[in-house]
């Protein structure tokens, strides 16, 4: 194993009444060798949790599948700073929305209301533990798009140096 699935791993045990299972190769597989996680680091840049989510695809929703983050370092807006990374790759990529789910017992409810998510429904949790869960959505905002800028070079001017404009309206 390598030390970031070894992280996950560790912090996964210590937190495993709150998380879903994912077996370690498929975190590894899915999640670490594409790149689709996030950590949760401390101001020195020490991994203080994870969040793992789903292929960032244009024109759907971008899902997160598992958030942990050390209890000492909950409250402390490290969190916050992944989900934001999470949401500009989604929007980088032309993602609509990001969705998760968290069963209702969790504390982190309060982050995610907090974070400006929007309870979507309720559903039933899995085999194990039949926890009610709260699925969320927030929609994905992307940056307005930029006037294309067209290249006008004058008769006279050296072309070395190009005058940018914006097009016309048409």
């Amino acid at each position: 194993m390598n030390a970031d699935l070894d992280y996950i791993v560790r912090l996964h045990r210590t937190e495993s009444n709150a998380l879903g299972f994912i077996p370690s190769a498929s975190i590894q597989r899915r999640y670490l060798d594409t790149g689709d996680h996030e950590w949760v680091v401390d101001t020195r840049g020490r991994h203080r949790g994870y969040l793992l989510h789903g292929p960032a695809r244009w024109g759907k929703p971008l899902h997160i599948i598992q958030t942990c983050v050390e209890p000492d370092y909950r409250l402390r807006y490290f969190a916050t700073a992944a989900v934001q990374r999470i949401e500009e790759k989604g929007r980088l990529a032309g993602c609509t929305e990001i969705r998760l789910r968290c069963a209702i017992d969790l504390s982190a409810n309060t982050f995610w209301l907090a974070l400006g998510f929007q309870l979507s429904q309720f559903a039933i949790g899995g085999r194990v533990t039949g926890r009610t869960i709260a699925e969320y959505s927030r929609p994905i905002l992307q940056s307005p798009r930029i006037a294309p800028v067209a290249i006008c070079l004058p008769p006279t001017w050296n072309t070395s140096r190009p005058v940018l404009s914006r097009p016309e309206p048409s």
